[in-house]
């Protein structure tokens, strides 16, 4: 995450301001392709840990924001994603299954736009987000029974990306984002015992559109 953070003040201080887009707000919708590198699950009591493997899955959801003129952009946002796990096995007894580690979040997001293409219709940017995970979701389904745990969390997210104007208020935007939240604490679910912490560390591919107004 440093060496992200590092990356993203380089390109701050190497690349020139866009063609500033007019204050005012905006809304978008969003869609994309989520994706999680394995994760380490810990259940307890006990520490029992396991790998478990992650791939893809989806992600979706909408911002609101207001561009100050001066490069910058302010909004908020909501957001949903899952990605697939493939079957862990805590043990006999204990959780075990396929199933999906999934998340709702709310987040502020800050985002600096600069000119990378020389195109006034098209604006590069980065950002950063603050997020609160409402709730964090790990299912685990065997023999058509599911067993889930949950919990909250705050998280950062760092966000690339690019807007290209459709007209005078209409846009369509391609980025790139990571989340990121340590140690998360699941609680089982309906008389589920026990919890399993991981880490939740999504990133994705997106794709928006969005109305300027």
């Amino acid at each position: 995450m440093k060496n992200l953070s590092k990356l993203i003040g380089i390109v701050l201080l190497a690349q020139a301001p866009a063609a500033m887009a007019a204050p005012g707000w905006y809304a978008q919708i969003t869609g994309g392709l989520a994706n999680q590198g394995d994760q380490d699950l810990s259940y307890r009591p006990g520490d029992v840990r396991r790998e478990a493997s992650l791939s893809s899955g989806i992600l979706g959801g909408a911002a609101i924001g207001y561009a100050l003129g001066n490069g910058w952009r302010l909004e908020g946002e909501f957001m949903y994603q899952s990605v697939d796990m493939d079957t862990v096995s805590f043990g006999a007894g204990l959780p075990s299954g396929d199933g999906n580690f999934a998340s709702t979040s709310f987040a502020a997001n800050a985002l600096y736009e600069f000119d990378w293409f020389g195109s006034p219709k098209a604006r590069t940017y980065v950002g950063i987000g603050f997020a609160r995970l409402t709730e964090v979701d790990i299912d685990f389904e065997t023999g058509g029974t599911e067993t889930s745990f949950s919990g909250s969390e705050n998280a950062v997210q760092f966000l690339f990306g690019a807007r290209y104007d459709l007209g005078e208020s209409s846009y369509i935007d391609a980025g790139l984002r990571y989340l990121t939240a340590s140690d998360v604490e699941l609680e089982g679910e309906d008389r589920t015992a026990g919890t399993i912490r991981a880490d939740y560390q999504p990133w994705a591919v997106t794709l928006s559109w969005g109305w300027r107004f």
